[in-house]
């Protein structure tokens, strides 16, 4: 184990901050720290280190905001994502760093131009529920595994059940929190998760809470919808990068 870089320390000193702020005001933008990693790290490794801070930022949001969860609709849930966590475990296996970042990038992409039909997707959706939910858990436990990315569809399915901000926020802490943890022992097996990296983490990762502070704090400040649209166009941006960088 050693110290990265002080550029590498100074952008993973911004990713906890980030993740803190994230996890604790706005879920749906966790694709946006999937996104910055794999562009600085091999996808591989990336995935690795962006399980350790969103771990963190998930311990942190689940002890503010868990008494607003949903609980019954977590238990409905969770079996289609570990389905989904399977799934994409079997496609880590046989995906290279080489097409894995494109494939990280094609995923964000899809999802980002996902959110202009939100509202014909609730529409549609509300007549058959329970495939949606089963689908949506899919989708977002293989998501998860090869892109750290299933906050998109997580906050689709949510605005679909017009569950409010505070039970959303809530009811994600947790959802991501026992997700996440399941994904631990898969990365290891997977050899995803490196100590290579691990004291650059520990350095780090304090912010996580300085960033929650701040999300808690700022978001009063900032209309959500406006912030989630800027969020939305530097994912893509993101997202297409990692595209055009494997050409």
């Amino acid at each position: 184990m050693t110290l990265l870089d002080p550029s590498i320390l100074a952008f993973l000193a911004a990713v906890a901050l980030f993740t803190g702020f994230v996890k604790a005001g706005v879920p749906a933008l966790g694709g946006l720290i999937s996104a910055a990693m794999a562009l600085v790290f091999p996808p591989k490794d990336a995935l690795g280190i962006t399980l350790l801070y969103l771990l963190a930022g998930d311990v942190v949001a689940v002890s503010l905001y868990w008494r607003q969860a949903h609980w019954g609709e977590l238990g409905k849930m969770l079996p289609s994502i570990f389905i989904g966590i399977g799934l994409g475990a079997l496609a880590l296996q046989f995906l290279d760093n080489e097409s894995l970042g494109p494939v990280i990038g094609a995923l964000i992409l899809f999802l980002v131009a996902m959110e202009p039909l939100r509202p014909y997707i609730t529409t549609w959706a509300m007549r058959r529920l329970t495939a949606v939910r089963y689908s949506s858990g899919i989708m977002a436990g293989i998501a998860t595994t090869i892109g750290n990315a299933a906050g998109p569809i997580l906050t689709l399915y949510f605005l679909l059940l017009k569950i409010d901000k505070h039970g959303f926020i809530g009811t994600a802490a947790v959802f991501f929190l026992i997700v996440n943890l399941t994904k631990v022992p898969v990365y290891a097996y997977l050899g995803v998760l490196k100590d290579y990296y691990l004291l650059s983490y520990l350095a780090t990762v304090p912010l996580v809470l300085l960033g929650a502070y701040a999300g808690r704090r700022f978001l009063v400040w900032i209309p959500q919808q406006w912030f989630n649209r800027i969020a939305l166009i530097m994912t893509g941006v993101a997202g297409l990068w990692l595209l055009l960088r494997a050409l």
